[in-house]
């Protein structure tokens, strides 16, 4: 079993939940977040609360997607992931591939894979 992290884009998790669909990965956790990379970009907003016409952020809004899965599927997910979130830019995103050492159902009890489906 493997934990996927998946970072991305905010503008592309509707379009990556999508795909995720159509590949048959339906089990999933997401949450928002801000963060930034080792570069810190400058990305110019609007300050409608002063007289400055823009502000440097130094932290940028991006999903995190969180699949548990076979290690059989992980390359099919990585490539899901990647044909959808893929532009060549800074800030595309990451993926993160962790050993999952076990997993409990709570209702049933069910334990290893029987717990993910």
């Amino acid at each position: 079993m493997k934990l996927v992290t998946i970072i991305i884009r905010d503008n592309k998790y509707y379009e990556t939940k999508a795909a995720l669909l159509s590949e048959n990965f339906f089990s999933l956790n997401t949450y928002r977040v801000l963060g930034r990379g080792k570069e810190q970009q400058n990305y110019a907003v609007s300050d409608m609360s002063s007289n400055r016409k823009v502000k440097n952020c130094s932290f940028v809004s991006k999903r995190i997607i969180e699949i548990y899965i076979e290690e059989k599927n992980v390359d099919r997910l990585i490539q899901t992931i990647l044909k959808v979130n893929q532009t060549g830019n800074k800030g595309d995103g990451k993926i993160f591939v962790t050993p999952l050492e076990g997993a409990i159902r709570i209702r049933t009890q069910e334990t290893g894979i029987e717990a993910l489906a």
